[in-house]
């Protein structure tokens, strides 16, 4: 769904935003982060959606964007909602129907250093290796937020749910998930937790799972 309106510019400590005149919480029944794709005079660019409080959010815009438009007051801005940034899955070799492997095992890795359980996540699950997980998705050490981890997901043609979150509630885990204890990503696999720092585990305490993302195999 678009969303249209009269652009409102905002400047706040030297960088430029897009008032949006209505609640977002509300009229797209989302909060957090969100991200969006937008078109102003024909210009397209993604972001995510600056939360201000109370359902208000602004739309960032990067100075380079900002000088080449015709900017008043009149201008139409329009956006859409959606399921994530494609800053690295543009130019996949990948898709839904010839992912980068179908997953029938896991190898265990083991991250090289602090800050890189996403990367070593997705090296288990793709079989390629953290370096060049690394340079695809181009996040280094405590860069893999789960949002990238998802983007690179795409990118590789793996077929996911929506995150669920369980915080710290027992629940019977999917065949095939990362999980997410308190920013700490694991894979589960087969009744195993493949956690990069500690080794394959038969059990993990469900106490300091937060949530979890099922990958479809």
């Amino acid at each position: 769904m678009h969303y249209l309106f009269k652009v409102t510019w905002v400047k706040e400590n030297n960088k430029i935003y897009i008032k949006i005149p209505f609640n977002v919480w509300e009229t797209c029944e989302l909060k957090g982060l969100i991200p969006v794709r937008v078109d102003i005079q024909g210009i397209s660019f993604e972001c995510k959606l600056v939360p201000k409080g109370n359902g208000m959010y602004y739309i960032p815009v990067k100075k380079e964007i900002y000088k080449t438009l015709n900017c008043s007051d009149e201008m139409d801005v329009q956006f859409e909602v959606i399921r994530m940034l494609s800053r690295i899955n543009s130019n996949s070799p990948y898709s839904k129907e010839k992912p980068i492997r179908k997953i029938d095992s896991i190898r265990y890795v083991h991250q090289t250093k602090n800050g890189l359980c996403g990367q070593t996540c997705l090296a288990m699950l793709t079989g390629i290796s953290v370096e060049e997980v690394i340079r695809i998705m181009k996040s280094r050490s405590w860069q893999g937020s789960i949002s990238k981890v998802m983007e690179a997901l795409e990118y590789f043609g793996f077929t996911f749910q929506k995150m669920i979150y369980t915080r710290g509630k027992s629940v019977e885990l999917p065949n095939c998930c990362i999980v997410n204890a308190s920013g700490h990503l694991m894979i589960y696999y087969e009744s195993q937790y493949y956690d990069p720092t500690h080794g394959v585990l038969e059990k993990y305490p469900h106490e300091k799972i937060t949530s979890y993302l099922e990958i479809i195999i």
